[in-house]
């Protein structure tokens, strides 16, 4: 038997031991906690108890004084052409972050149907993945071909789409949304909507343009809080009409969550992704001389606004957490040439999400353990029709774990991250709460500080059809 203390023994290469066991470690899932030894057999958790003994050839993992969490997942990531990374780049980035399952866009093309599209970036993923990875099929204008695809894509296993509301013609189609709501409520397909008003958005920046205020500076200005708040009521109400499921994506304002608060009283299967972005910085970043840097969609908000996320993050209107990954050069986005309605939105973040939000929320904000674990991996899996396969530690789901060191501080550093971006909005901010070994699939991808996985080893996970 192999005993390997945590920083020393294999890296990932050659054969797989026949077991893993995890040995001391305290078990998180969302339910509750518990000290145990958890034994993985090939891709799946096989036992969970105290004082388990390895089996012959097993590799022994010492998680003693450490957490032992179910990997995280992050659903809402950038990982194709328009931005820097793609799916090896990406999948180093969440596995050194302990993230095991990252979800992205299969964008359909002019000249494809979306099958044809989701064939695309299966064999991207194939060629590619580390992590193993999700896609949500993206479509405008509905067109009833698409609508009639859902029961193909849930086939598939890829169960959900997404749909913004700043597309131009958003309002002038609000019949065809509809039924395209319906039309994925009736096949189990889960719709993430991007909730900002287009027209409001347009009248907003021809103000700003007539009066010369066009300057990234002004970004927070550009896209007001009313144009989100506005679009999210819409959102909620279309919720109710339908019926079908929702996941509002990178919700940033007070008001925007106040249109959420009253969902469960009306049974709505309406969920909220709140963005680490919103949780940590606000609008002043706009006026530093890199302030570009900061630019998203939408954008940061007030002092005001982010207390109100970790309000809704404590008392449950806040279901999970995501990043929007959205990775860019640092010579990108400070681009003289952007502007207000010429911008690259986003950050690159999926590496720094679980130590930033275990240090910000955990450590200094008393978030339970239990929540914490909920709201980056077991709420996504629910949401996403992974759970119970992924997002918690038990007996037959598969072993993507964490285990996760409470105790270590360290600075997020640019050169640090595996994300081609070349730049982190978080240099030399110091967490204490670090991945120190990720395992998914039951493969120890990540340990002694470097990626050992390897690009085709990720898997684009099925997912099942939404049931409530």
């Amino acid at each position: 038997v192999a005993h390997t203390l945590l920083g020393a023994g294999p890296t990932g290469q050659g054969q797989e031991p026949p077991e893993l066991l995890i040995k001391g470690g305290r078990i998180v899932n969302a339910d509750g906690a518990r000290m145990a030894d958890v034994r993985v057999v090939g891709e799946l958790i096989s036992e969970i108890g105290p004082d388990l003994e390895p089996g012959l050839g097993a590799r022994v993992l010492d998680a003693g004084g450490k957490l032992v969490l179910p990997g995280g997942i992050d659903p809402h990531t950038h990982l194709h052409p328009s931005f820097v990374d793609d799916f090896t780049t990406g999948s180093k980035a969440a596995l050194a972050g302990g993230i095991t399952t990252v979800g992205t866009f299969s964008h359909v093309g002019a000249d494809e149907s979306p099958l044809q599209a989701l064939d695309r970036m299966a064999a991207r993923v194939e060629a590619e993945a580390i992590a193993d990875i999700i896609l949500h099929t993206t479509q405008w204008p509905p067109t009833p071909e698409y609508l009639a695809s859902f029961p193909d894509l849930v086939e598939r296993g890829q169960t959900s789409i997404k749909i913004f509301m700043l597309w131009r013609d958003f309002g002038g189609r609000l019949a065809e949304v509809i039924e395209l709501l319906e039309a994925a409520r009736d096949a189990g397909v889960v719709t993430l909507i991007h909730c900002e008003d287009e027209a409001l958005l347009k009248a907003t920046s021809l103000r700003m343009a007539a009066e010369g205020r066009t300057s990234l500076r002004h970004d927070a200005e550009s896209r007001p809080v009313v144009v989100e708040a506005v679009a999210t009521q819409q959102a909620v109400a279309l919720c109710e009409l339908t019926r079908a499921p929702m996941q509002v994506v990178h919700l940033s304002s007070r008001r925007a969550l106040e249109a959420c608060r009253n969902r469960d009283t009306r049974g709505l299967p309406l969920f909220v992704e709140v963005r680490p972005m919103y949780l940590y910085l606000t609008e002043e970043r706009f006026q530093q001389p890199d302030g570009a840097l900061y630019v998203g969609q939408p954008p940061l908000r007030t002092l005001e606004d982010q207390e109100a996320l970790w309000d809704g993050i404590r008392n449950g209107t806040a279901d999970l957490i995501a990043t929007d990954h959205a990775p860019w050069t640092r010579a990108q986005k400070l681009d003289p040439d952007l502007n207000i309605t010429r911008l690259r939105p986003g950050i690159s973040s999926l590496q720094f999400m679980l130590p930033m939000f275990f240090s910000e929320g955990v450590g200094k904000r008393g978030i339970g353990l239990e929540r914490f674990v909920d709201l980056t991996s077991t709420k996504a899996a629910k949401v996403m029709g992974l759970f119970p396969k992924k997002g918690v530690i038990q007996a037959g789901s598969e072993a993507d774990i964490v285990i996760f060191d409470p105790e270590r501080t360290a600075e997020i550093r640019a050169e640090d991250d595996y994300s081609r971006s070349d730049f982190s909005v978080y240099e030399g901010w110091a967490m204490t709460g670090w991945p120190l070994v990720t395992i998914r699939r039951g493969q120890v991808v990540y340990e002694n500080g470097r990626v050992t996985g390897r690009p085709g080893e990720g898997r684009l996970a099925f997912r099942k059809a939404w049931r409530g």
